[in-house]
C-alpha cells in the first residue's frame, strides 16, 4: 500500500526531473483521462496557468485529489483548465485553488 501511494504521489512530481517542464520532451498525454463527475457533486472550473505538459497535468491532478471531498478531476493542459467535482459539505473552491497554488509551479483561479 505504501509503495502504491508513494508511486502515485512521487512519480508525476518528478516526471520532468529537476529541469523545467518541456512540452517537446514530455511523453505524457496533455490531458488526464476524463473522469465522470458523480451526480450530486459540485463542479468547479479552474483556470490553471503554468502547465506545459502531461507531467504538469498529473501534478495538478495529484494536488487536487489530495483535497478531502474531491470526487473527480479532469485536467486539460492545452486549454489550461481543471474541472473538479467535489462534495461541498467537505471542501470549498478556495481549498482547491490553494492546493494547486501550493505546488509552487502553477497558479489557479476560478473560472
Amino acid at each position: 500500500m505504501f509503495a502504491f501511494i508513494l508511486s502515485v504521489v512521487i512519480s508525476p512530481a518528478f516526471a520532468c526531473g529537476d529541469k523545467p517542464c518541456s512540452e517537446a520532451a514530455c511523453q505524457m498525454p496533455a490531458s488526464t483521462e476524463s473522469a465522470a463527475i458523480p451526480a450530486g457533486s459540485t463542479v468547479a472550473k479552474l483556470k490553471v496557468s503554468g502547465m506545459k505538459c502531461g507531467a504538469c497535468a498529473e501534478k495538478v491532478k495529484a494536488a487536487l485529489n489530495g483535497v478531502g471531498g474531491v470526487t473527480a478531476t479532469n485536467i486539460d493542459v492545452t486549454a489550461g483548465t481543471a474541472e473538479v467535482g467535489y462534495d461541498a459539505a467537505k471542501t470549498k473552491i478556495d481549498a482547491l485553488i490553494a492546493a494547486v497554488n501550493a505546488t509552487g509551479h502553477f497558479t489557479a483561479t476560478s473560472l
